[in-house]
């Protein structure tokens, strides 16, 4: 485990497991350790040497994304992998809702402003209502399925696209009670990938979610920006790659759209000559709208729930499809 574990940590497994051993570890390569007595391990990287790990079983990962594990050898065998979906949920529907009414209200233009020391034309900077517009969220786990519901708490019609509309249910895990759509209900309708162009074209706000696999790479390139409304904005807050960057530069240079808000790149991290530096109307942070305070404490309610479905022989919340990548 790599964080910190608690008199209250150890007390909640050692009622889910009697007797077991929790070891926290901080190395920079997991290849040089030898794991032989190790059945669970939490962590983000994976070791490739799983010699060195006869007996490990199951694998829970920190990041809802497992894109880092494509080719890895760990898919040959039968150690079960978990994402930490849902952990993430509810800060990153924060800074999706933060920067969606940031650019609605002007703000990166109204920051701008106090660096000239002069009073800016108002009427130029006027926000605007969002009630009654059309979010189309693309990816509908736990991030999109808490996007939705907070999106339309501001008077917003939902869309929503996904690999398999028909499963409108969500089955992953949610340590937020109370929190996203787990019955599919806040969709106005549901779309296929294969309609990704009549999609986009309805929404004055696309918000991309869905997670970095063959079949998303470059799933929103310069045909699909150009089906979107004239004004609206996008927002990526999953994976690099999925959102071609020189397309989004080129509509946001042109007025195609109005604007976007940029959490992750396809180099990370970004050199100082990205584009997008230069691009207008772009908010761009390093990859953190999922980096919270008490993130351990979120987790671990996962991994709990996840090691008592583990003892008992009961399917995992987040098991990873190797074949579907997430």
């Amino acid at each position: 485990m790599p964080f910190e574990l608690t008199a209250e940590h150890r007390a909640a497994v050692a009622q889910i497991v009697s007797g077991a051993e929790l070891v926290v570890m901080s190395v920079t390569d997991l290849d040089t350790v030898e794991g032989s007595d190790v059945d669970v391990l939490v962590t983000e990287p994976v070791p490739r040497d799983l010699a060195r790990w006869p007996k490990l079983r199951w694998v829970q990962l920190l990041s809802a994304g497992s894109n880092h594990l494509r080719g890895h050898p760990v898919w040959g065998t039968s150690i079960a992998v978990t994402n930490a979906s849902g952990t993430h949920a509810v800060p990153i529907a924060q800074y999706i809702t933060v920067t969606w009414l940031m650019m609605m209200h002007r703000m990166p233009e109204l920051m701008a402003y106090k660096a000239t020391r002069t009073w800016p034309n108002r009427a130029a900077l006027a926000g605007r209502v969002v009630r009654g517009m059309t979010a189309g969220i693309i990816g509908y786990g736990g991030i999109g399925r808490e996007s939705a519901r907070q999106l339309q708490a501001l008077g917003m019609r939902i869309l929503c696209l996904k690999r398999d509309p028909s499963d409108r249910v969500h089955h992953g895990g949610n340590p937020f009670p109370g929190t996203g759509d787990p019955d599919g209900t806040i969709p106005a309708a549901w779309y296929a990938p294969d309609q990704i162009g009549e999609f986009v074209a309805q929404c004055d706000l696309v918000v991309v979610t869905v997670p970095s696999t063959p079949a998303t790479e470059d799933l929103i390139g310069a045909a699909e920006l150009a089906r979107m409304k004239a004004g609206a904005r996008l927002i990526l807050i999953s994976r690099g790659g999925i959102v071609n960057e020189t397309a989004l530069a080129d509509a946001l240079r042109s007025g195609q759209l109005a604007g976007a808000a940029v959490d992750c790149f396809v180099q990370e991290p970004t050199t100082s000559d990205h584009p997008f530096f230069d691009v207008p109307n772009l908010i761009m942070t390093p990859h953190m709208s999922g980096v919270f305070t008490d993130y351990w404490p979120v987790l671990f309610t996962l991994f709990a729930e996840n090691l008592s479905r583990f003892t008992s022989s009961s399917s995992l919340l987040n098991a990873v499809d190797a074949k579907r990548g997430y």
